[in-house]
Parts: structure tokens; C-alpha cells; sequence
């Protein structure tokens, strides 16, 4: 992230610094100018140098006009590389004098207007009035058209579906044990049955445990869990002297979303100092209770727990492993620029990938599944090969993300994807095997993402195919929701798939009912006050929440809104992403697909928004461009690959804007995506490009 930013003039004379420090800025603030300054004697205009700085990184690159732009940053060097450079040139492009050592008012505004964009600590902009102004004229029009009001009629009937008490009841008679029966399935992945048998014995620990496996079973698909009722009156029979009854009772509200996560969280926190890490029935009952992707954000705790279980439960262990290295994909995800950054992960999972898919093949195979049972094996090889398989996904997934593929290789990476889950987790989700369901929730974004990368590099009938194929991956979505359905803990983050796929549908000319199907259920579920919440102490997820949501609307209201109330509304979505994406590069994150998607988005208005407001849009979306692509040079192929949704724009806006400037831009971008599409053998793509674009190009 961006530590400190500011531009010097000559002499190394502070003209403006912005910090995300607070008072850490200050105390640091000599040092780096005096740092500066030793750069920016040895350095020439549109140069950039590095220096490490702590543990931090200073980036120093001079303008034309005198001036040191600088930026301590903790990440994403590169990027911020590029990020310098646009700064730089904005300085030059501005009205400021050359520098010569002396520092005025105007100055200070200049340079305050150019840098605030990048160095915050929070989106300002509001949740709730950002959803409401897009939401409403688009739900207006959902609930007005006989065909869409049918779609949330069904929706609503899902959402209001009562439990299945039937179904628990006869299979908590058909589960009988003692309690060692109940560890024992418990160990194996086998909640709903662990959660059936201790019920049926007596003691608080068996209470506590019955209550932590049909918690798990409620995140289970296939599973069939207890009703929320049954969990609320065991827990009201537990003694309050154990030290995890108040633990239980706050997890059964958790489940039943009475209690908020954060209180949950804390909760679940104090709890650990309680438990006592004994090999012996007892702990390993209790030990349960941690089981939940919280854990790993206690590495001390969560390696203790993994020591305690390991070769004695696969499917603990591997759940434990698969947050940890799932968290460490992320941690990198929108800031790595070097093939380096995954290769270990990559490296790991390429070793054990034959070993997963045969595993999956074994429990997809009836026969085979009923020789594993009889060994009490099958349920557990499959969980365990799911949540390994999730987070090889997410390391290609990740990997296509970066600039470190090419776009050769950057599709086959996505074919892989694509594969795997219509051959082996579309497969593994047929069977009655229980996955959990954060792991149908992560393969389910890194798919959604795979989706929208490939439509870009697809071209004629593949192309139709590819969108046929994505519409049946919605589907299996919904399809899941409603089995499993009113589940209490499966839940899916389908913001984050439809902010992938539906600006993708909306450039195809698509509106499946099931994309608005998934995209109502979403809105029914969303917790606008928890999210505006985080706002300020946690807004990285704000602007996730926010990020996700806004584009998934917007690629709705596009096709849904018509006349004045689309301009509006589009508009004020345009800079709603265009704030969050600033935002991020001031987090040190970089997410091509949503910068591509603001770039689509924006040629959408380019026609009818006033001419000053598209002057703006222009320029922050260009800036936003040029620096995720970094050099066009080097990284042609990322420069190739965003170039459709802004060639879209450029083409729309020259003209209007009566700009040279913009027409220079357009045709630089246009040379260099049909030369980077030729020269990784991109022919068909190079040649719809050139039909797409060259008309747009003639003075």
C-alpha cells in the first residue's frame, strides 16, 4: 500500500505529502527527503529509482518541470512504478510553473488535487445510497415486467422455505452410536451424522460437541443438518459452568444470524485461551469448536491444532491447510508482478494434482465409492480432494490475474480451470459426498472469474459456446441454493461472481434468468448495515462489498434501464468504480477485470454524458489503464487484453471531445493490441479488433 506520497521541488522543499501513516508520517518524513534527495541528483526526467527504506520500499521518479514525485510503499512495486509516472505527467500537464525551489498556494492545490485520488484511507463514498440509487429504478423495473416478476416471485418463495424437520427427525433415528461412534464420523467429515449420535448422549461435552457438528453440517452441502430449533434447545440445557457453553450458545445464534460475525469473532477468539491441546476424546470433541476459517488468523493456535489432529482426522487437517494456503494466494493476488510470486504454490500443487483428480475420480465412480465406504474412506477422500483442488484453481486463477502470463499461456491456464471443474467439480457436486460450503464459494469465484477472462481470448462459435457454457455455470449456482436451501451456512458470495460475469454477458447481448435470479437472491441477502460498517475499520472489505456489488448492478441497469434514468444511473456507477479502483491502487491492489469492466461501463455514457464529465471519465480511466498495463512494451499481451473495453470508450469519446490528445492515445492502443494479438498467434482476434476499431480510428 501507499505509506506516503508527495512532490518536491528543487532542493528537496516539501510542496505536499499525503500519509495513510497519520502521525508515523511525520516522524519519517526528514529521512525520506533526505533520501529523495539523493536520488534526485542522480536521476533524469521520467526516470524511476528505488531505495528500501525500513521495511518499505521509497519510489522516486523526477518531471519535466523540475519536480520529485516520491512514494513509500509497502507492496506492488511495480505498479507503483507506473502509478509515479502517470502522477508525473499529470504535474507537466497542469497549469504549475517549473519548479524553482519556491513553494506557493497554488502549487499545493495542484499537487493536493493530482495526488488525493491515491492516498486515503477510506472510500467516502456510501454504501446504502450507492446501492439504493442503482437498485431501486432497476428493481422498479423487475417487479413492472410480467416475466421478471415471476423470476423474483420464485426467489422469494426459496428464500421464505421453512426447515425440513421430517427429514432430520427420521435420520437422527437411523443414526444411533456411542460417543466415540460420533469422534469417529466426526474425524471422517461426517458431521450431520456425529451431530445425530451425540444428541443422543448424555453429558456437556457431548451437548457441546452435537452443537459444533450441526453447525458444520449446516455448511455442508449434502448434509443433512438439525433444525435451528433442536441446536437452540440443547444449548439451553448445558451447565454454564463449562468454559464453552457461552461459546455454543453464541455460535447457535451465529447460525441462526442473531449474532453479528464481529461479536461471533470475538467470541471465538476468547475461547482459545480455554482450550487445552490433550490427545484425548474429550479435547478432541472441543477441538471441533475451532474448526472454521477464523482459526488460521491465529497461526500459533491454528499449527497446535493441526499437531493434535494430524493423522487422525484428514479432513480437519486438509480444512485447516486449505484456509492457510488459500489466505496466502490472496495475501498476493492484486500485487504481484513476477511469475516468482506463485511459483511455490504453484510448484506444490502441480506435484499433487494427478493424486487429487484420481481421487476424485475414485468417489465419482459408484462402484469404486462403495468399496471406499465400506472402508469408511469415500466421504473423506472427497472432501479432502475438494478442498485441495479449490486451492489449485486459485492458484491459476490467481496466476491469470497477474501480467506474468502471456496470452497463450494465460488461456491455457484458463482452459485448465474450466476444465477442472466441469470434469471433476461439477462431478464431485453430483455425488452425496458433503463438501463444505466455502469451498463450492471459492471454486465458484475462481470459475466465475475463468469465465470472463476466456470470453475475451474466444473468438466465432467458440465464443457462443463459451457464453452457453457460462450461463449453465450460473446455473449450477442457483441449482445448488435451491437443494441445499434454507441450509443456514450455505451461502455463496454472489456479488463476487456476477461482478466477474455479467458485464461479460452484458457485452454478449445476454440477460439469463438465472443471472437475475442469482442477482435478486443476492440482494435479499445483503447486509447493507454490517457492510457500511466497515467502512472505516475495515475497509478493504468495504471496498470489496462496494466494488462487487456496484459493478454487478451496473452491468444489470445497463440492459434493464432506459433513457435519462440509464445515463444517470450508469453514471454515477462509473464513478463509483472508478473510486473504488483508485482506492485499491492506494491499498497497493491492482484488479484488472473490474478496471476493464469501469472501462465498458464508461463507453456506455460515452454518447449522452456531458462533455466535461466524459473529459474526466476519459482521463481517469486511461490513468487507470496505463497503470495496470505498466509498460506496453513489455507487457503487450496485458496491454492486448484490456484493450477491447477501453478501445470502446476511446472510440466513442475522441470525437465528441475534439481531441487530438485522445485520438493519439486510441490509435497507440489500437497498433499495439492488434501487434500483440499477431504476435502471440491471436490472428482470428487481431482481425475482429481491426474490424471493430479501424472505422473509429479515420480523422
Amino acid at each position: 500500500m501507499i505509506r506516503l506520497m508527495g512532490v518536491l521541488t528543487i532542493g528537496g522543499v516539501p510542496i505536499k505529502f499525503k500519509s495513510s501513516m497519520e502521525a508515523e508520517g511525520e516522524l519519517i518524513l526528514g529521512p525520506l527527503i533526505e533520501a529523495t534527495k539523493a536520488l534526485s541528483d542522480i536521476m533524469g526526467s521520467g526516470e524511476v529509482r528505488r531505495l528500501a527504506f525500513k521495511d518499505n520500499t521509497l519510489i522516486v521518479t523526477e518531471t519535466t518541470k523540475g519536480f520529485t514525485v516520491v512514494a513509500l510503499v509497502s507492496k506492488a512495486e511495480d505498479y507503483m512504478d507506473s502509478l509515479l509516472r502517470v502522477i508525473a505527467e499529470k504535474i507537466d500537464e497542469s497549469e504549475i510553473q517549473f519548479a524553482d525551489g519556491s513553494v506557493n498556494e497554488l502549487q499545493k492545490i495542484i499537487v493536493e488535487r493530482i495526488l488525493n485520488p491515491y492516498v486515503r484511507d477510506h472510500i467516502e463514498v456510501s454504501f446504502p445510497d450507492a446501492l439504493s440509487n442503482t437498485w431501486n429504478p432497476v428493481y422498479e423495473v423487475l417487479k413492472n415486467h410480467d416475466q421478471f416478476a415471476e423470476i423474483i416471485q420464485e426467489v422469494d418463495d426459496l428464500l421464505a422455505r421453512p426447515e425440513s424437520e421430517k427429514r432430520w427427525t427420521q435420520f437422527r433415528k437411523e443414526s444411533k452410536g456411542s460417543l466415540n461412534d460420533a469422534l469417529a464420523h466426526a474425524l471422517r467429515g461426517e458431521f450431520d451424522k456425529a451431530c445425530a449420535i451425540a444428541l443422543d448422549n448424555e453429558g456437556v461435552v457431548a451437548g457441546i460437541f452435537s452443537i459444533k457438528m450441526g453447525a458444520l453440517a449446516h455448511s455442508m452441502t449434502k448434509a443433512i443438518p438439525p433444525t435451528l430449533a433442536e441446536l437452540r434447545k440443547t444449548a439451553a440445557t448445558l451447565s454454564d459452568d463449562h468454559l464453552f457453553t457461552d461459546f455454543v450458545k453464541i455460535l447457535v445464534g451465529s447460525v441462526a444470524g442473531e449474532v453479528i460475525p464481529a461479536d461471533y469473532s470475538r467470541v471465538f477468539r476468547e475461547s482459545m485461551s480455554h482450550f487445552e491441546f490433550i490427545d484425548d476424546d474429550d479435547h478432541l470433541m472441543l477441538g471441533f469448536l475451532f474448526l472454521d476459517p477464523r482459526v488460521v488468523d491465529y497461526p500459533e493456535f491454528s499449527e497446535s491444532l493441526l499437531e493434535l489432529y494430524r493423522g487422525k482426522s484428514e479432513v480437519y487437517c486438509s480444512f485447516i491447510e486449505a484456509i492457510q494456503d488459500r489466505n496466502n494466494i490472496f495475501a498476493k493476488l492484486y500485487s504481484i508482478t513476477s511469475y516468482d510470486g506463485f511459483k511455490e504454490e504453484l510448484g506444490l500443487y502441480k506435484a499433487q494434482i494427478s493424486n487429487i483428480l484420481g481421487s476424485i475420480t475414485w468417489v465419482t465412480n459408484e462402484e469404486l465409492m462403495w468399496e471406499l465406504q465400506k472402508e469408511e474412506k469415500g466421504i473423506e477422500i472427497g472432501i479432502t480432494a475438494s478442498l485441495r483442488l479449490q486451492n489449485y484453481i486459485a492458484v491459476l486463477i490467481a496466476l491469470t490475474e497477474s501480467p506474468v502470463l502471456s496470452i497463450g499461456e494465460r488461456k491455457e491456464f484458463l482452459e485448465e480451470v474450466l476444465m477442472l471443474y466441469r470434469d471433476y467439480f461439477r462431478a464431485l457436486m453430483t455425488t452425496n459426498i458433503p463438501l463444505f460450503a466455502y469451498t463450492l464459494d471459492s471454486v465458484f469465484q475462481s470459475v466465475g472469474v475463468a469465465h470472463a477472462e476466456y470470453y475475451f481470448l474466444s473468438t466465432g462459435d467458440a465464443r457462443n459456446q463459451h457464453i452457453r457454457r457460462t450461463i449453465e455455470f450460473l446455473g449450477d449456482i442457483y441449482e445448488t441454493m435451491v437443494e441445499e436451501w434454507p441450509k443456514a451456512r450455505v451461502r455463496f458470495s454472489l456479488f463476487v461472481v456476477t461482478n466477474s460475469i455479467s458485464p461479460v454477458l452484458a457485452r454478449a447481448g445476454e440477460l439469463p434468468e438465472t443471472e437475475i435470479r442469482l442477482m435478486y437472491a443476492a440482494m435479499q441477502l445483503l447486509d447493507v448495515n454490517t457492510i457500511d460498517a466497515t467502512q472505516i475499520t475495515r475497509p478493504t472489505t468495504y471496498a470489496t462489498y462496494l466494488g462487487n456489488t456496484n459493478t454487478s448492478l451496473t452491468a444489470l441497469a445497463s440492459r434493464l434501464l432506459k433513457g435519462e434514468v440509464r445515463e444517470k444511473v450508469l453514471k454515477d456507477c462509473v464513478d463509483v468504480a472508478l473510486d473504488v479502483q483508485e482506492w485499491f491502487l492506494s491499498f497497493g491492489e491492482v484488479i484488472r477485470d473490474d478496471a476493464m469492466s469501469a472501462s465498458y461501463h464508461a463507453s456506455l455514457i460515452a454518447d449522452t454524458v456531458d462533455v466535461g464529465e466524459l473529459r474526466k471519465i476519459l482521463d481517469r480511466v486511461i490513468d487507470l489503464n496505463r497503470i495496470i498495463v505498466q509498460d506496453p512494451t513489455k507487457f503487450d499481451y496485458e496491454l492486448a487484453m484490456m484493450s477491447v473495453p477501453l478501445m470502446d470508450l476511446l472510440s466513442n469519446s475522441w470525437r465528441r471531445l475534439a481531441d487530438e490528445k485522445y485520438l493519439r492515445v486510441a490509435k497507440s492502443t489500437y497498433d499495439s493490441a492488434i501487434s500483440a494479438w499477431k504476435k502471440y498467434g491471436f490472428h482470428e482476434k487481431a482481425e475482429n479488433f481491426k474490424k471493430s476499431f479501424s472505422h473509429s480510428l479515420e480523422s
